[in-house]
């Protein structure tokens, strides 16, 4: 008899998930709030439920005879598939309790003090507790808790700017929760940790640059040019924050920043990452990251044989912009022969303002580390894009 999985989510980074579900065979359903989303093009039967609401998403599951539930990219998906997992039973998901230690920035501050992980120094508000920052000292980072792609962070460089800060922030929180943290100066990365028993069985580092929007990453490049300290330093806290937590197998998914050796743990997260990151590495390694989330997630044999050694050089972009628009068209003028395109609007289709949309996802090969290093910080500069108000540099 088939099997039956349940795709919580539908948009465009969920369907590499998808591809990789149905290639076993699998009979597929989708579930999310948006017809308009690919994914349910692809479904074998599609459910538009709201699943931020996990008692939704549970009756659903509860009806539905499925052997798997497989959550998509974003922290609402991986919470309430999570909520679900732990009311079912369905094997390989953590406890809602450890998710919500990952997956909230207020919990996953303390959980990091507790256990002296190194992370930006914090303190934490809840509802309306008054604004306290202790002994922080600035510039400030003030962010939402249980927000994602930046939104409602804001930088502030002194007590007269924390107010209206806290207030954006509360405003994009559903728990109205905030987390206050010290600005740190250094590069930031992406570490991609597949565990099985609780052992890293398979990682890759990514530079991540945010070029329009401050704090959303936009552009990013595979190989990292972190030094083999680095790397063995973000692998080893990370390795202890897997045994701490007792995490089931599957992907950790982890954003740091690093100052020559030093490294300061951002936040992480079990789902995957968003806007296509996969098909970054997927590119330049010669793997499928999709496919290795979900051999993990059903419980199969792991094994990870990249067919390019050494990797090739890739950079990855997203197209997005400092205002709203109507796009008409983009071109490029990146150096490199071999740029490959996934677009996500077409023409005349309003586009707002970064962080909240994007228009394309661009990949480009280069000969060498160096060509990499040197176009992926400032891919934007590269980009024109065309639109109905007027061209947009």
């Amino acid at each position: 008899m088939t099997k039956r999985a349940l795709l919580v989510g539908s948009n465009f980074s969920a369907v590499p998930l998808l591809f990789a579900l149905k290639r076993r065979g699998l009979h597929i359903s989708v579930c999310g709030n948006r017809p308009d989303e690919p994914c349910h093009a692809h479904a074998d039967q599609s459910h538009f439920i709201d699943y931020s609401d996990p008692t939704v998403l549970l009756s659903l599951v509860e009806s539905g005879d499925f052997d798997f539930i497989v959550p998509t990219g974003n922290d609402v998906a991986y919470m309430s598939t999570t909520f679900v997992a732990e009311k079912l039973g369905f094997p390989r998901f953590d406890s809602l309790e450890t998710a919500t230690i990952i997956h909230t920035k207020q919990a996953f501050r303390s959980f990091t003090e507790q256990y002296d992980i190194p992370a930006p120094r914090s303190v934490r508000l809840h509802g309306d507790s008054p604004v306290e920052t202790g002994a922080l000292r600035y510039p400030l980072l003030v962010k939402p808790s249980d927000s994602f792609s930046g939104r409602g962070v804001t930088k502030v460089f002194d007590k007269t700017e924390l107010a209206d800060a806290v207030a954006d922030a509360r405003g994009n929180s559903r728990a109205a929760e905030v987390v206050i943290e010290e600005f740190v100066e250094g590069s930031l990365h992406s570490h991609s940790a597949f565990i099985k028993d609780q052992e890293i069985v398979f990682d890759v580092f990514v530079d991540e640059y945010c070029t329009v929007y401050p704090y959303q990453v936009d552009s990013s490049n595979h190989p990292s040019r972190l030094s083999e300290t680095v790397r063995s330093k973000t692998r080893a806290i990370m390795a202890r924050v897997v045994k701490l937590l007792g995490l089931q197998d599957g992907l950790i998914h982890t954003q740091f920043l690093s100052n020559d050796d030093d490294v300061w743990i951002v936040e992480c997260m079990r789902r995957c990452p968003g806007d296509l990151y996969g098909s970054l590495v997927d590119q330049s390694l010669g793997i499928d990251y999709a496919d290795l989330v979900i051999t993990l997630l059903l419980g199969e044999e792991f094994s990870v044989n990249p067919r390019f050694k050494p990797p090739l050089f890739f950079g990855r972009h997203t197209i997005t912009s400092d205002r709203p628009s109507t796009p008409f068209s983009f071109s490029h003028s990146i150096p490199s022969s071999d740029v490959r395109i996934a677009q996500l609007k077409t023409t005349g289709k309003p586009m707002n303002s970064a962080p909240l949309d994007k228009l394309a996802i661009l990949y480009a090969r280069f000969e060498t580390q160096d060509e990499m290093l040197k176009v992926a910080p400032d891919f934007k500069t590269f980009i024109s894009l065309q639109t109905m108000q007027g061209d947009l540099a």
